[in-house]
Parts: structure tokens; C-alpha cells; sequence
């Protein structure tokens, strides 16, 4: 997979690949290092034709040249960016919109395209590209390129892109309104675990909102009235309600939606908690509730590389040292919600046991 990390996120922030968001950076999409420009630039710069033949062509008159020969692509965050599987497409749709709104300037992105250029990592790759136009436009029947849309008078627009300073893009909250719009249709889908009391396409739009809170500065006020006449309002007030501006991944989301009414009355889920362990070392669960002392950590794949599993299982111990459960979950385990559940008031129940006790032994002894 590369590195991921460190040095890489550093070098992409200070390049200007990465847009501002609230959430640390790999909940953000890096941008691509290579740029696509218009065969009749390539050859004006005094390329030969011969080598601009030999690149790669994005749709008819735009090519993309390769990287320089010194250019690290070990790195996930690499030539490529950080986003998602561009699968049907050969590549990711920040690359793709550059190179079609080089034949349309004066169209203004939107949908996923919009979403991608605010810094979504999820979702968007696997998208076509969408471009508002107030001219007619004939759709290109090839999967390439962009559908065309309508757009409407006076919708606000804003120039995310560091490499093009000139494309204009819908509002992060625009954009926010017009991707739930396709989801809460069914209209854009992904595989969801299922989450009890819940419609997939709830959990899908919940999951997009908290990844949007974490790329961008959004709040949901201002994703309710971006939403104005394109998403339905009550439903819409509904779902922000189950949205948290601490998830930091889609898993993350429906560990949340799954166990929010598990815990007894009074006590409630707070995202990103940080718990003291004592000596300077501290640890962030997904989810905690500190009054009861119960952790939940999501591990996801890189909990299974070598190394992870002892830190994971010192981190585990350390934890009930401090006097908290701990729960990790997998992809596995929110598969068996019966179990999930099972674990859980487990956890909830020794939880209230230490509580109880330690409430029994501070009450002043009874004078005879």
C-alpha cells in the first residue's frame, strides 16, 4: 500500500493539495500531482508532437503528462492523491474534471465533482462528472464524459482548486445538498452494514454528512440552508440530528448509529474523547462515554499489519488499568450485531458494578 503519513502529509499540506477541513488529513482528499492540459497548449510549449502522442489522453484534446522521473510514488498520498476506488474509470475525478472543464471554462462544477473539489475523499471517484452550464449542452454518450446540467441563476460558486484558478465550483454547502439529493433517491449507493431502525440510504447520507463536516468547515446549519428547495427540510433536520462532527471515517458513522440507544438513560456517546493513561501517554476511542468509563474503538484493516496487534493488546490493558472498558470492533463483528450487542452490555454492566462499588465505599460508615 505505500507509506501514509508523516513526511507526506506535510509535504501535500504545504503544496496546497489538501483543503482546509476540521478533520485531520487522511479524512481529506490530497489532490493529484499531475495536471491535464489541452493538446494545443502541449505542442504551443514547444512539446514535440511525437511525445504528446505518447501521452496519456483523458478525452479528445486533453492529454496528461507523465511524472518526472524523480518523483516518489511509493507514497499512497503520490502522484494519484488521496481519494477513493476511480473504478469504472482509469482515473480519480479530480483529474477527470480538470480535463473536461478545460473543453467547457465557463461551466461551473457541481455534485460529486463539487464535493471531491471541497476535499470528500469517499464516494466521488467513482462518479461522472457534473457541469452546470447556462447553455444548452449535448450529454457525451461515452462514459468520459460530463453530464450537463442546468444552472440556475444566481448559485454561489468559489475556486477550490489550487491548480485552477479559474474553475469554478458550487459552495461546499451547494454541493453538500445536490450529492444528498442523489443518495436519499437512491439514486448513488454503497455498500452500508446494517443498522436497525435505520433505511440504508439514512445511513449512507448520514455517513456522507459526517465525512463533509470533517473535509470542510460546514456546520449543519449551513447545510440545512444549503439544501433550501433541493432536499427535502424535515427530512434532512432529521438526519443531522445523527450526525457528529467527530467521526473520522464512514465505519466510525455506523459504530455510532448502531449503538446510540444502548446505553442506559442519562448517559450519551461522545466522539473523540481523549483518555489519560498516566506517564504522558494518552489514547482517542471512536466513542466514549466517560461518566461510565466504556471505550469503543473501530479497527479497521491496518489493525491487522504486523506490529498493530501488540500495540493494540498493550493499549487494551493499559485501558483497564485507567478503570475503563474497552471494545474493539471490526468489520466482522458489526456484521453480528447479536454478538455486538452482547459484548457491549457486557461492557455497559461491569461498567455500572465499578461505578456501584466505588459509590458503596465512599459512603461514611455507619455509626451505631
Amino acid at each position: 500500500m505505500g507509506a501514509f503519513g508523516g513526511y507526506h502529509w506535510n509535504q501535500a499540506a504545504r503544496n496546497g493539495r489538501i483543503r482546509p477541513g476540521r478533520g485531520p488529513y487522511f479524512a481529506r482528499r490530497v489532490f493529484p500531482t499531475r495536471i491535464p492540459l489541452l493538446r494545443t497548449t502541449a505542442l504551443a510549449r514547444g512539446t514535440p508532437r511525437s511525445v504528446v502522442d505518447s501521452w496519456e489522453k483523458l478525452v479528445r484534446r486533453v492529454v496528461l503528462p507523465p511524472l518526472p522521473e524523480n518523483v516518489d510514488t511509493s507514497s499512497r498520498l503520490g502522484p494519484c492523491g488521496h481519494g477513493d476506488d476511480p473504478s469504472p474509470y482509469l482515473w480519480d475525478i479530480i483529474t477527470r474534471t480538470r480535463a473536461l472543464w478545460l473543453l467547457t471554462s465557463d461551466a461551473v462544477v457541481g455534485g460529486w465533482s463539487a464535493a471531491a473539489l471541497h476535499g470528500l475523499p469517499h464516494w466521488a471517484d467513482s462518479e461522472r462528472v457534473v457541469l452546470l452550464s447556462t447553455r444548452t449542452r449535448r450529454n457525451n454518450t461515452g462514459s468520459n464524459g460530463a453530464v450537463f446540467r442546468a444552472l440556475k441563476d444566481g448559485t454561489p460558486t468559489v475556486t477550490p482548486d489550487p491548480e485552477f484558478a479559474e474553475m469554478r465550483a458550487v459552495t461546499a454547502a451547494t454541493a453538500a445538498a445536490q450529492c444528498l439529493a442523489t443518495i436519499l433517491t437512491g439514486k448513488k449507493t454503497w455498500y452500508v452494514h446494517d443498522v436497525p431502525g435505520m433505511e440504508d440510504r439514512h445511513v449512507r447520507a448520514v455517513q456522507f454528512i459526517d465525512a463533509f463536516y470533517q473535509c470542510t468547515h460546514l456546520t449543519a446549519e449551513l447545510i440545512l440552508d444549503g439544501a433550501r428547495g433541493i432536499v427535502c427540510r424535515r427530512t434532512l433536520k432529521r438526519l443531522l440530528t445523527l450526525t457528529d462532527y467527530g467521526a473520522q471515517s464512514p465505519m466510525e458513522t455506523v459504530l455510532r448509529l448502531v449503538v446510540r440507544d444502548e446505553l442506559p438513560d442519562g448517559y450519551r456517546w461522545t466522539s473523540q474523547v481523549r483518555i489519560d493513561l498516566g506517564n504522558g501517554r494518552s489514547t482517542v476511542p471512536d466513542l466514549a462515554c466517560p461518566e461510565l468509563g466504556i471505550a469503543l474503538y473501530y479497527d479497521g484493516r491496518h489493525h491487522d499489519e504486523p506490529g498493530q496487534t501488540d500495540t493494540d493488546f498493550m493499549l487494551f490493558q493499559k485501558l483497564k488499568n485507567a478503570g475503563w472498558e474497552a471494545l474493539r470492533v471490526n468489520r466482522k463483528l458489526l456484521a453480528d450485531l447479536e454478538e455486538l450487542m452482547e459484548q457491549l452490555q457486557g461492557a455497559i454492566f461491569r461498567a455500572q458494578e465499578v461505578r456501584a462499588h466505588a459509590a458503596r465505599a465512599s459512603r461514611p460508615a455507619d455509626v451505631g
